[in-house]
């Protein structure tokens, strides 16, 4: 197979992209691990972007993103995500996608199936849009390597996990879109097949990482056994208490000695050091929404309902406390990119979660959707003005896989997987301690000599996604050690 740019990654980002090439004049494909769009962070997301339009100019804009990311931001990035996100969301509209522009935000949530899934009508947009210009799609199928010869992308190996059928594409521009690593967390919002496979091709491509240490955590997350791991808008302390062990309202109260008017506005800038509050109350014993406090009427609020974060009929008979904590919400760092989406290496382009840059130490709320059109839509074009078919050297290379594979013997992918996910939050949860990054660090490499098996597809997918789970924690571990201040969502208690 040849294509002139290969997109990999189908959620908002990879979707932009593609479709960006493909107007732009490339034969484009996009490779997808699941279905197109499915288990996407995009599907899953609030439907809210931040940026400048209305009363909000690119320079208010640029100033809190630069204030809130510590100034550890690229400033050309965020320079051009201020100044472009309103034309570039105009444009999609053109394309026949439904966004509505409002005073420094805009929203896809006209679409949207439901609360818990507030961009999936947007990327149903976006598919048909791809569709119909004329981009191909390559479903369940596992992009192993990045083919790379002297200095220059030439292709990509691929293997289709449900068949385990392996194979290339040749192609001189590769466009990475795979989102970030929450996987590797076992306390997160991010969908099972976020693993972080982007960071590791990257890596192996000949790519460089920034700010992995600076991990985005949600300050509310339900935490209440059985019921799901979601986000909980933080908002919620303006309506119903929430409490530590000893009942005090400490998150609404600290806001405010913070110099936030209220929950909705924190929730905006202030999430990294919520989330501290959160996660310290939470090993003190605990933190507790109290939904005894809903009425009738405010189960019927659209926004209370959006605040709670999924759907209503999971709240008509609680009346009581239930637990909080927090959750891995998203990467602020990754794979350096120029302003076209340009990596260091030939070829090779990236766009949005997977990308670091644009967030620093810290990310404005909503500013990841409009991170993901704007850049999208810019690396789309660029690889396809640079972009040109190849015949490099092609070849299959080794399976993908980290650990030595057999069909009888060998620990289950699943439960390694909720091995490391344990390990990875207590060591690299919102609250870091030296000697216990260091010893997950000696556990990282025991974990690389696990011989599993691949019993059906799925666990084959399981074990090709270890990769990327693997390489991730490894890279966040070692930036979070080496930068000794707290700052931002890193945060080292000693």
């Amino acid at each position: 197979m040849k294509a002139q740019v290969v997109v990999i990654g189908s959620g908002g980002a990879g979707l932009v992209a593609a479709i960006a090439a493909k107007r732009s004049g490339a034969d484009v494909w996009l490779v997808s691990k699941t279905k197109r769009s499915l288990g996407t962070c995009t599907a899953y997301a609030g439907g809210i972007f931040s940026l400048a339009c209305g009363d909000v100019s690119s320079r208010e804009h640029f100033e809190k993103t630069m204030e809130t990311g510590k100034h550890l931001n690229d400033s050309d990035l965020v320079r051009v995500l201020s100044e472009e996100a309103e034309g570039v969301l105009r444009e999609l509209i053109r394309w026949g996608v439904n966004i509505k522009l409002e005073n420094g935000r805009a929203s896809v949530l006209s679409s949207a199936p439901s609360l818990i899934m507030g961009g999936a009508g947007f990327l149903d947009e976006l598919i048909s849009v791809a569709e119909g210009s004329g981009v191909k799609f390559l479903d369940w199928t596992v992009v192993t390597s990045i083919r790379v010869s002297m200095g220059r992308v030439t292709g990509i190996n691929i293997q289709n996990w449900q068949t385990g059928e392996e194979g290339s594409i040749d192609t001189g521009s590769v466009i990475l879109a795979t989102g970030g690593g929450g996987q590797i967390y076992s306390h997160t919002d991010n969908p099972a097949r976020i693993t972080g496979d982007g960071y590791a091709l990257a890596l192996k491509a000949g790519a460089v990482l920034r700010d992995m240490e600076f991990v985005q955590f949600y300050p509310l997350g339900w935490a209440e056994p059985g019921f799901p791991r979601w986000l909980v808008d933080l908002s919620l302390v303006d309506s119903v208490r929430v409490t530590d062990s000893r009942g005090d309202e400490f998150l609404k109260e600290t806001l405010r000695d913070w110099g936030y008017k209220d929950g909705k506005e924190g929730n905006l800038y202030a999430r990294d050091r919520s989330a501290r509050l959160v996660a310290q109350k939470d090993r003190e014993g605990g933190v507790y929404a109290h939904l005894e406090d809903l009425t009738e009427e405010m189960l019927k609020d659209p926004d209370m309902q959006y605040c709670l974060g999924m759907d209503i009929s999971f709240f008509k008979d609680i009346r009581r406390p239930f637990r909080l904590t927090p959750l891995e919400h998203y990467f602020c760092g990754g794979v350096v990119i120029d302003s076209f989406g340009r990596t260091a290496v030939d070829g090779l382009y990236a766009c949005g979660e997977v990308t670091g840059g644009v967030d620093g130490a810290n990310r404005v709320g909503g500013n990841a959707l409009s991170n993901i059109v704007v850049f999208g839509y810019r690396a789309g074009i660029t690889a396809a003005k640079e972009g040109r078919r190849t015949t490099g050297p092609g070849g299959l290379p080794p399976s993908g896989y980290l650990h030595e594979v057999s069909e009888d013997n060998g620990q289950d992918p699943l439960a390694l997987r909720k091995e490391l996910q344990e390990e990875t939050w207590k060591a690299l949860g919102p609250i870091r301690r030296t000697v216990e990054m260091e010893r997950y660090l000696d556990l990282l490499s025991d974990f690389r000599t696990r011989k599993v098996r691949i019993k059906n597809p799925l666990g084959r997918l399981q074990v090709l996604e270890m990769q990327g789970l693997y390489e991730t924690a490894k890279a966040v571990a070692q930036a979070a050690l080496k930068r000794k201040e707290s700052l931002g969502t890193h945060w080292r208690e000693d």
